[in-house]
């Protein structure tokens, strides 16, 4: 089964590696291009360091590297796992769900109250987690490390969409809102979308999936989990069906 990856390039070895291994053909469609932002913390000190995603983390460690902190904490398993390959100890994440929300509801998060707290994140994020925080009495900053920009159209885009669409079956793998808006952006150029819209998503949170289904797509699949091996977990589990799944 082809299975069109949305990621950027830089990022997109590992899952595309796993969708072989699984037995599925990946084609490559980069819907966005992440670039630095050249910026620094406003304090040297801060209690609590969060990253948002590993994004941020690629991104921001240059700037941890000047700052002292306590304590720090991930949204998630894949920013968890990216923290650890460069040797930083996390405190605490959502081992189950990525989300502010699942962050938020931690009692190590819980229990931080008069901090100062730093977030480090991409450009324009959501303002959940700073707003959740805030509420218990912490002073909330910003780093914002990099931004997210549509990908140019190349000759990449036209090969892995005509050979998507070729056939009748196969999965679009979406791991963000902007990701899927960049994608009909992009492939608006080339193709009717609405041919998409005949093939099944596969996403990584509840939002992107209502975001998906309010501008048309019907048939999408939340993955069971936010690292690669929850998308991969999805392409097995349609690989050993007889039939057609059936979206929720």
């Amino acid at each position: 089964m082809n299975v069109l990856l949305t990621r950027p390039l830089l990022q997109v070895e590992e899952l595309q590696f796993m969708v072989v291994k699984s037995g599925n053909k990946p084609l490559l469609f980069p819907t966005l291009k992440l670039n630095p932002i050249d910026t620094k913390a406003e304090k040297n000190h801060y209690d609590v360091v969060i990253f948002i995603s590993a994004n941020a983390v690629e991104y921001g460690l240059r700037i941890l590297k000047t700052i002292s902190y306590h304590q720090i904490f991930a949204v998630g398993s894949a920013t968890a796992k990216k923290l650890s390959k460069n040797n930083i100890k996390i405190d605490d994440f959502p081992k189950d769900k990525s989300s502010s929300e699942a962050l938020l509801a931690l009692d190590s998060v819980n229990r931080l109250c008069h901090k100062t707290i730093l977030i480090f994140r991409g450009r324009g994020g959501r303002e959940t987690l700073k707003q959740g925080l805030t509420k218990q009495d912490n002073q909330v900053e910003y780093v914002e490390v990099y931004e997210r920009i549509s990908h140019d159209i190349g000759s990449l885009h036209r090969q892995s969409l005509n050979e998507f669409l070729s056939r009748n079956e196969g999965v679009i793998s979406i791991t963000s809102i902007d990701g899927m808006k960049s994608l009909l952006e992009i492939s608006s150029q080339i193709i009717d979308i609405d041919k998409l819209k005949n093939y099944l998503l596969v996403v990584l949170s509840d939002r992107i999936k209502a975001y998906a289904n309010s501008i048309g797509f019907d048939k999408v699949l939340v993955a069971p989990n936010t690292s690669d091996n929850g998308i991969i977990s999805v392409l097995i589990s349609l690989n050993t069906l007889d039939k057609p799944v059936k979206p929720s």
